[in-house]
């Protein structure tokens, strides 16, 4: 019995002690690579992505999201790769896979809470739980503070504008909603199926907004905006350009940052 009971107990330590953390991460996002340097974890990053953040500027780059170089990324020797179900196409981390290399895939996340549950899993998985819980703590008062003032509010109507051509918007189905609805706005395309939905102009001019939001497009962005302007949501609404990251990193204390810009563009 003693035995059996030891045995137990070597494998629920075995159990709890978990995986070592990563000494050589390649990440496959810029988002990852923001989260990692949020997390206190930079040093360990072996190889990033083009056009990740100003603190990675050093780092081995391995190509693009949809285009990484499997061969750079295999010559780094990683211990882990990170990717995201949703940015990076399946055939690389299926290819990864099969060359032995390990791979941590970031899942899709609908909502706010979503991305602080995928913000802590990251965190356990490269060995800081400890930082994750804290920047997790913080965001979610800063979340419920933003979301307390907007009840004071009226609800305004948002549009929110992902693409010029076609257009796409955001729905309930995508973490962007909650930007929209936790600032205490009402996004006119929540109930559509898709994640990014098409839609078409006459339907967002249907639905009548108080405020326009694009996202940077570039010299798009500044057409867009102007051809808004030519439309009564425009003269009578509110068009507001963001070209800030932390609208597209699902990351906690980005998207607290994001959500206390909203609520601003909404109630000031």
């Amino acid at each position: 019995m003693k035995k059996i009971l030891a045995i137990l107990i070597l494998i629920s330590a075995a159990c709890n002690a978990g995986e070592p953390a990563p000494k050589r991460i390649v990440s496959l996002a810029p988002s990852i690579t923001r989260s990692i340097y949020q997390l206190e974890a930079g040093a360990s990053l072996a190889g990033v992505t083009i056009y990740c953040p100003a603190q990675a500027k050093d780092k081995e780059k391995i190509g693009t999201l949809l285009e990484p170089n499997i061969e750079k990324i295999v010559a780094l020797r990683p211990d882990l790769v990170i990717a995201t179900k949703e940015g990076n196409r399946p055939e690389t981390v299926r290819r990864l896979n099969e060359l032995g290399i390990p791979v941590y895939t970031m899942e899709s996340f609908d909502n706010f809470e979503a991305i602080c549950n995928g913000f802590i899993a990251l965190g356990k998985r490269i060995g800081r739980q400890e930082q994750a819980n804290a920047i997790v703590e913080q965001s979610r008062r800063r979340v419920e503070q933003v979301r307390k003032k907007s009840k004071a509010h009226r609800r305004s109507r948002v549009f929110w504008q992902v693409g010029a051509q076609p257009l796409f918007t955001v729905s309930r189905h995508s973490f962007v909603n909650d930007f929209i609805e936790l600032a205490g706005g009402i996004n006119i395309f929540a109930d559509l199926k898709s994640r990014y939905p098409q839609v078409s102009r006459e339907a967002v001019l249907h639905a009548d907004p108080d405020v326009i939001i694009l996202v940077a497009m570039g010299d798009v962005t500044e057409n867009e905006a102007q051809k808004w302007k030519n439309f009564k949501p425009g003269r009578t609404g509110k068009i507001v350009t963001l070209n800030n990251t932390v609208f597209t990193d699902p990351a906690p204390a980005s998207f607290a940052e994001g959500l206390e810009i909203i609520s601003r563009i909404l109630h000031e």
